[in-house]
């Protein structure tokens, strides 16, 4: 921990504002106690670990600093709270707040807002995350969540990649609303060792939990309250972003035969032959980044071509279809069904404004929709920015 009581009562934060040498002067004249259980803690100064305060022995403190911190924790808190500190903002270094007998990383008053802001290096339960921000909710607090930047993000410098997001790192993108249909996500990541922040926004599924995404970077210096908001993507942008879509769905179609082990038994597979086509040979305007497609896990490819052939059972098209037809369908997948029906919903739009034929797989065979979707989805953001 980096805060501590002195025998006087008065709060000491620990900053790289102080030399070691002088730290050290401090621990011989001074005795420090922790703010909460006001049980004894030791100040350690070394030479390596980020000078910081323990407990001499393990403490009943219910609610206790968290022990044994990495120094990557330790170097990023001090880091931010020296930003937020610059930026002439009240800023609090891991206060107890006894309501909810919760303690954010730094606590910053914005606009009369108090902030809880909360560095996370490590992976725990997403269950405590969650409980964490119920905490907060309780006593009006919106906290913001930023992640250690991921090791293969912080060595590149491409603005356009393909990345795989665990779960849990899912669950700190930001959807942040707007007049448009269109939400900007974005995924806030800070890199204590090269004081910069990594943006990772503006995803498009692919499968899985590979995402193709827009990232930028932002040394702290350069950081603002509110947190920077990602640029829409320019023209080039898009098309990278097109170009990484469309490897992902042709390697997808290459590969659902020879890495098939369900043979014919296959669901994608088994409407491919019960439609007399190769997966390969999928007409352009099965596959395509709609909105809402990564309520999905499974390749849009896959989750469309399903939802081609189930409306086909009905002999129904896209304009007499019944809405329940959607919720029969949802149900046969893992997953959110209400955001994979409203994902359902998008796509069978999509196929009205084209007037798509789908008793027709023959037409529209090289016509690029993927460009043509993601370019109306960004314009559309940028108008409205």
């Amino acid at each position: 921990m980096l805060t501590a009581l002195t025998s006087g009562g008065k709060q000491v934060v620990l900053t790289r504002q102080s030399s070691l040498t002088s730290l050290r002067e401090w621990r011989k004249n001074e005795t420090y106690y922790c703010p909460q259980c006001k049980e004894q803690v030791l100040l350690k100064v070394g030479d390596i670990v980020i000078p910081h305060f323990a407990h001499l022995k393990q403490t009943t403190c219910r609610d206790s600093f968290s022990e044994g911190e990495s120094p990557t924790h330790l170097l990023g808190k001090i880091q931010l709270y020296e930003l937020f500190s610059q930026l002439h903002l009240q800023t609090k270094m891991e206060p107890y707040l006894p309501a909810i007998r919760q303690r954010p990383d730094l606590l910053v008053t914005w606009q009369n807002e108090q902030i809880p802001i909360e560095f996370q290096c490590s992976t725990i339960p997403i269950a405590r995350i969650l409980e964490r921000n119920a905490g907060y909710h309780t006593v009006n607090m919106l906290p913001i969540w930023i992640v250690l930047t991921p090791p293969k993000i912080q060595d590149t410098s491409a603005f356009v990649l393909t990345y795989q997001l665990t779960q849990f790192q899912q669950h700190f993108i930001r959807h942040i609303h707007s007049s448009t249909k269109e939400k900007l996500s974005v995924f806030l990541t800070y890199n204590p060792s090269k004081q910069q922040f990594h943006y990772l926004s503006h995803f498009i599924h692919l499968r899985g939990t590979a995402f193709a995404m827009c990232h930028s970077v932002m040394r702290i210096k350069h950081q603002t309250i509110p947190f920077a908001i990602p640029a829409t993507p320019c023209t080039k942008d898009i098309e990278d972003l097109t170009r990484q879509y469309q490897s992902a769905r042709r390697k997808y179609l290459r590969s659902v035969i020879g890495y098939n082990q369900r043979g014919i038994h296959h669901r994608f597979l088994r409407a491919c032959y019960e439609m007399r086509m190769q997966p390969v040979q999928l007409p352009a305007w099965i596959g395509v980044p709609t909105f809402g497609q990564a309520a999905f896990t499974e390749s849009d490819c896959e989750w469309q071509l399903l939802l081609i052939a189930a409306i086909r059972q009905t002999r129904c098209t896209p304009f007499q279809l019944n809405r329940s037809t959607l919720h029969s369908f949802v149900k046969t997948f893992e997953g959110d069904s209400s955001l994979q029906l409203e994902a359902c919903q998008n796509y069978v739009d999509f196929l009205r404004e084209q007037r798509i034929d789908i008793y027709r797989m023959d037409k529209f065979m090289g016509r690029d929709f993927v460009l043509e979707i993601l370019s109306g989805r960004f314009l559309a953001m940028h108008a409205r920015n």
